[in-house]
């Protein structure tokens, strides 16, 4: 009973200190002036951002609780992204963040509820402007983005949400398996609203179904 009542006080306390905006709660709260270490069953909520982990950190910068650093299997989400990861850093005042780790995103557009499908090693995302950008580190990879029937892999992107532009940038390849869209470029643009594909110097292989192929589908 006392070290139930000694968590909750400690998790009052500490969502006092972070103004009332920021609220925190874990199994063990172990910490003291500059610094709090979060275990097991940890969530922290910060309007519409929300983190699940088991071990988290948060620590004091310039007098304000700012630094949020967490490791293990960790579960992010905000009102238009989830994702999961293996590391997250923080900046609970600017609300940007890094997911690193096998990290697996989904950005969910507002105008039609589709999904963005992000596979990558790194991300980094800021949650006031809702901008996001991401690589690979080892030199052969490259990041994996789905969406609607396009499948695409670039060394790195950036992606807006308010523009709504895709910005991909080396090694990219972009397929339609269902409109027969093969293209490989140095960097590309891809209007998620609208599935419009801007390039340069681009190789293109465009196929054309023929009539035996027409029949076959129009007969499923």
């Amino acid at each position: 009973m006392k070290k139930w009542l000694f968590l909750l006080i400690s998790v009052l306390l500490f969502s006092i200190a972070l103004a009332d905006t920021i609220h925190v709660s874990a199994i063990t709260v172990n910490g003291g002036d500059d610094f709090y270490v979060l275990k097991n069953d940890v969530k922290v909520i910060k309007n519409d951002l929300e983190v699940l982990t088991d071990l988290a950190t948060v620590t004091l910068v310039n007098e304000e609780w700012r630094n949020l650093e967490s490791s293990g299997d960790i579960f992010i989400k905000t009102d238009t992204m989830e994702a999961t990861s293996n590391l997250l850093k923080y900046d609970l005042k600017k609300d940007i963040g890094t997911l690193s780790g096998d990290v697996e995103t989904t950005i969910k557009l507002k105008e039609d509820n589709k999904i963005i499908y992000i596979f990558c090693d790194k991300i980094e995302f800021n949650n006031k402007d809702k901008t996001y950008s991401g690589n690979m580190k080892s030199d052969d990879g490259l990041v994996k983005i789905l969406k609607d029937d396009y499948v695409i892999f670039a060394k790195s992107f950036e992606y807006d949400e308010n523009t709504k532009i895709l910005v991909l940038k080396d090694n990219v390849t972009i397929k339609n398996d269902v409109k027969k869209i093969n293209m490989k470029t140095s960097k590309a643009t891809f209007k998620t609203d609208k599935n419009e594909i801007s390039a340069q110097r681009v190789q293109l292989t465009l196929e054309i179904k023929n009539d035996n192929e027409k029949e076959e589908e129009e007969n499923k």
